[in-house]
């Protein structure tokens, strides 16, 4: 997938409103707290009556005490009872909104940690060939930005809509109760606040998705330039790639521009709106206070409810808009959900039981995608390795070596054949029980970050250490990791970085003989060794090959020439096979291949 495809998602999403599956698919995750979730609500309805209650305090003491009184000290003394009610409310609301602050907290980050629970569980859980077609800058996206983006509707978005929609609605209810005139009279503003919201609305969206379409290219070129970083310096080409992000980066910072001038235009707006309001209220009303046909307090009171009638437009607004991008960043976690693993254990699927490493491939066939016009990158793969036995794959790149051994693992399923290993098809077992019974070392080196000792017990976490030792002394890498900075307590960093290759290289060799598995997969597992080092454990590969049966795939025919048996693929058929000695007898590619090896 492209990264003009992966733009062209996002922005597909992000014109979507929230379905109701969406909606319903991300109620399930509030549902484990949903009697937290139910006094929360009741936190809300409880604070929000308690905001409409202030203005009507404030009407009692105008009209009860300061316009209309009989004496100056039961004015002052009713002041006073009404200004302690007045007291006693907000703080009864303000406690009331801190609890119910607190819960939806709680329950919107509890609900989050739960989605990126899953999220992670699932990406562990796909087979290799959406990793194959996926950039990891946008699998990364869904578990972390898309994931923060739903933030302020699992965690606001009950509770506002409900506190906005209460407070228009008893808002709206005590303004018809005081005067139907002055509700008249501030309908004269609601059309323009309708056009001006529907107008906000509808340019607010092309701009965000503007930006995110330009924000998504400039994820991608500094994703890409990290990726690329050695390259980069290696051309000395830090300058002009700074001009190019300059220009992505400038782009997306003139389209965020856009679209916080259109926040900060409509918010203004509002308050113009708001205001407008007020004084159509204030000249009318006062004329009607004038004829005594409502009180100061009344007057005053409505003032108030017209100023909280507009703050839930403008909540409700933003909440809008929230949930538009939450409904983008939803549908995109739910389709990342919704991806099956290619590789699945079949509902009859059996643990494998310990196996002795007989392994069989009859007629398979495989590509990489499923659809009929795409190329086969194995063809017809007949071949039988006898426990014990060490089987060496080679050829040209391409040719299909790392794809054999890719579906010993099955880390991908074959269209067409079968893979047997002690008689049973792979495909009648559960994945687990086969891949913790294989060992597998790849030119990748790939380290997490800790320490050496807790890299080398990735594959076996209950070895005790003793063992990890053993292992390390069997192989000979042990030497080399008591030369690390602390030895085996060594901190690694982010992918090992802290380590020359060859160091990367010896230290997945060792966890993989740590785990003891009864097949052993190496894939160029010698490349980043040098050969000094490669002539010191080639003695301990072959004692370990004696007891497991091996699979190794190389470039350097050094490696290879003990081996029982070896395959040359080509174009994804194997063209040769036999030992090494028949080949170079037989005089054909492999003899070649061999020749040039040893000229080199």
């Amino acid at each position: 997938m492209t990264q003009a495809d992966d733009i062209q998602i996002a922005e597909q999403f992000a014109q979507r409103p929230m379905t109701r599956e969406t909606f319903l698919r991300l109620a399930q995750f509030i549902r484990p707290y949903r009697k937290k979730f139910f006094l929360n609500l009741a936190l809300t309805i409880l604070a929000t009556i308690s905001g409409l209650l202030g203005p009507k305090f404030i009407q009692v003491a105008i009209d009860r005490y300061l316009t209309e009184f009989t004496s100056a000290r039961m004015a002052y003394t009713g002041i006073l009872i009404v200004s302690g009610v007045y007291l006693a409310n907000l703080l009864l609301g303000w406690l009331l909104s801190i609890a119910q602050v607190k819960s939806a907290i709680a329950i919107g980050q509890r609900a989050m940690n739960d989605m990126r629970l899953r999220v992670f569980e699932h990406i562990q859980r796909l087979s290799l060939n959406y990793f194959d077609k996926t950039h990891q800058g946008r699998i990364i996206s869904r578990a972390d930005s898309d994931i923060g983006s739903l933030d302020q509707v699992l965690t606001w978005g009950a509770n506002q809509m409900l506190s906005s929609g209460l407070t228009l609605l008893g808002v709206i209810a005590i303004m018809v109760q005081y005067d139907l005139r002055l509700c008249l009279a501030t309908s004269l503003v609601i059309p323009f606040l309708a056009v001006g919201t529907r107008l906000f609305h509808v340019h607010v969206m092309q701009a965000i998705r503007r930006m995110i379409e330009q924000g998504s290219r400039v994820t991608a070129a500094v994703a890409e330039n990290i990726s690329g970083v050695r390259v980069v310096q290696a051309f000395a080409r830090e300058g002009q790639n700074l001009s190019r992000f300059s220009l992505v980066h400038g782009l997306y910072a003139d389209r965020l521009l856009v679209v916080a001038r259109i926040f900060h235009t409509y918010m203004p707006f509002i308050a113009l709106i708001a205001g407008l309001g007020t004084t159509i209220i204030l000249g009318y009303g006062g004329s009607l206070v004038m004829r005594n046909e409502i009180t100061v307090g009344e007057l005053a009171a409505f003032i108030l409810y017209l100023g909280m009638f507009f703050g839930p437009i403008q909540t409700m607004g933003d909440l809008y808009n929230a949930i538009l991008s939450a409904a983008a960043s939803a549908e995109r976690i739910f389709q990342l959900l919704d991806t099956e693993p290619q590789v699945v254990n079949r509902p009859n699927a059996a643990p494998l039981p310990p196996v002795r490493g007989h392994i069989v491939f009859n007629q398979v066939y495989f590509r990489y995608e499923t659809t009929p016009t795409d190329k086969w990158i194995l063809k017809n793969i007949n071949f039988e390795a006898k426990a014990g036995e060490t089987v060496a794959l080679v050829g040209a790149t391409g040719s299909g070596k790392t794809s054999v051994i890719s579906l010993i693992a099955r880390f991908y399923e074959p269209q067409q054949g079968r893979i047997l290993m002690d008689d049973i098809d792979l495909q009648e077992t559960t994945v687990e029980s086969l891949r913790s019974q294989i060992g597998i070392v790849t030119q990748e080196n790939f380290l997490f970050t800790g320490t050496v000792m807790e890299n080398l017990k990735f594959g076996q976490s209950s070895v005790c250490d003793e063992e990890v030792i053993n292992a390390a002394r069997t192989l000979g890498t042990h030497d080399i990791i008591l030369r690390l900075e602390k030895g085996y307590e060594t901190k690694v960093s982010e992918r090992g970085g802290n380590f020359s290759a060859g160091e990367r290289q010896l230290i997945t060799f060792t966890r993989a003989m740590v785990a003891q598995p009864r097949i052993l997969i190496l894939d160029e597992a010698t490349s980043a060794v040098d050969s000094r080092t490669e002539g010191l454990i080639q003695h301990a590969l072959e004692k370990l090959f004696e007891r497991r049966t091996c699979f190794v795939v190389a470039h350097r025919l050094s490696t290879v020439r003990n081996a029982h048996q070896i395959l040359l693929l080509r174009d994804g058929e194997i063209v040769e096979r036999g030992n090494h000695n028949d080949l170079l007898a037989h005089r054909g590619m492999y003899a070649k291949l061999y020749e040039e090896f040893v000229r080199h």
